[in-house]
């Protein structure tokens, strides 16, 4: 068994037996004792966006769900599908689903905890994220640590790796050197993401919605284009989720086990919901309630959603799914041309792609830096971009195959030690909630 088969094969163990079971218990005890916030405030979550709180933060409400977003509209929403769907079938959409809603309460109380448990730098900047609420809040220092070790982990594989080899597979194909390609990149990147959250947030708020747009009004014209198609390939999505036959040994059993493990995988890595990095991001903005920051987060994850379920749907709907010898980026790009009936599709999602991980990398790079920062303080902290940057070409050098299992597992250790924090402080979170709710019927 070599390296990436073992790995594969312990994260589809670990993410059955551990991350499976704890995302759905935390999820539906959040969701109940808040009251199901993930759809009840789901109408005031859009509208915190363009509240102006006079309060103490770095950047603005807005600008802070931007950089969110930058960080959850990446590959994962595009060439993720891809792999989702070879690896476990239709059915992985469904599951992805299930997670989205679960991980947005989950979300909702990680961001909470996130601003609650904040600090100012030196330098004047607020920095928050789990370690702070592992550590301040229930005192698990060491735990604290590791997650900002995973962290870093999952900056370099997750919002580096993974967004360029993702980028990388169409200019390949068309005949770039994905080296030099890498280069361009890092360039680019470099000379956003030096000029700290401010900037990044900045660029965000203008990339986020025009990316946004563009994919999915080319998604649902696709979508429109095939609309006698779409009722049955949301059947077969339902068939593959949930045809239980034979599970304790057949076929079918072991391939709903393969969908709901891809499902919970894929929707970690699109949606972020539940990882961690969403409170870190989240901690710079300037706000007066923790918990409108809570409720401001609520969309993210819908509007992911949307997204992927727009590339499931048309690589469903295009068959291009079955078509042997493509995989990641490529697959997508193939369906979209398919889908249109011209080169333009696939022209458009090299484009949309481009931004969507130009986007993700600015987050997370700076998610790891503050992890850093954190274990070995802010100043020193600032020299993560620097490696980051650096290490941007490698990823043009690793295997696609061997990327996602790294990435996935980076995904799966933030994602269980970040649920230690949001359990062992759900009641503050739930206490901050009902006071909250009660000073709105006051006032």
């Amino acid at each position: 068994m070599d390296f990436k088969t073992l790995l594969d094969t312990l994260n589809y163990n670990f993410t059955l037996l551990v991350v499976f079971p704890a995302i759905v218990c935390t999820g539906i005890y959040l969701t109940l004792r808040l009251r199901f916030v993930q759809i009840t405030k789901l109408k005031q979550s859009f509208s915190c966006l363009t509240r102006k709180d006079q309060a103490q933060g770095n950047i603005s409400r807005f600008s802070a769900m931007s950089a969110v977003l930058a960080g959850n509209f990446g590959t994962g929403n595009i060439s993720g599908m891809a792999v989702a769907i070879v690896t476990g079938g239709p059915g992985a959409l469904v599951w992805m689903w299930v997670m989205a809603f679960f991980g947005a309460a989950i979300q909702y109380a990680s961001c909470i905890l996130g601003v609650k448990y904040r600090q100012k730098t030196d330098a004047g900047e607020y920095v928050g994220g789990p370690m702070y609420y592992l550590r301040d809040g229930l005192g698990y220092k060491t735990i604290g640590a590791f997650f900002a070790l995973f962290t870093i982990f999952g900056s370099l594989t997750v919002g580096n790796f993974a967004q360029i080899n993702s980028v990388l597979l169409p200019l390949e194909k068309m005949g770039f050197n994905p080296f030099y390609c890498s280069l361009v990149i890092g360039v680019v990147v470099a000379i956003v993401i030096l000029g700290g959250i401010k900037r990044i947030a900045k660029f965000a708020s203008y990339i986020v919605p025009f990316k946004a747009i563009l994919y999915l009004s080319v998604s649902f014209i696709i979508i429109a284009l095939n609309a006698d198609r779409v009722l049955p390939a949301f059947g077969l999505m339902f068939r593959h989720a949930f045809d239980f036959t034979s599970v304790l040994g057949g076929v079918l059993g072991a391939g709903v086990l393969k969908a709901i493990t891809t499902g919970f995988d894929r929707g970690l890595f699109a949606t972020d919901a539940g990882t961690g990095i969403v409170p870190i991001l989240q901690s710079s903005a300037r706000s007066k309630d923790p918990v409108i920051d809570g409720i401001a987060t609520l969309f993210a994850p819908l509007m992911v959603m949307i997204v992927c379920t727009a590339t499931g749907l048309i690589l469903i709907l295009t068959g291009a799914w079955q078509i042997p010898g493509l995989e990641s980026t490529n697959m997508v790009t193939h369906a979209f041309t398919l889908g249109l009936g011209s080169p333009i599709g696939g022209y458009i999602v090299m484009i949309s792609l481009v931004l969507f991980a130009f986007t993700t990398i600015l987050a997370w790079a700076y998610c790891g830096e503050k992890a850093l920062g954190y274990l070995i303080g802010p100043k020193n902290g600032r020299w993560f971009k620097y490696a980051f940057i650096a290490l941007i070409p490698v990823g043009s050098l690793i295997h696609v195959g061997m990327i996602w299992t790294l990435a996935d597992l980076a995904i799966t250790l933030m994602v269980v030690t970040n649920l230690i924090g949001v359990m062992g402080l759900s009641r503050r979170v739930i206490e901050d909630s009902e006071q909250f709710i009660l000073a709105a019927k006051d006032s």
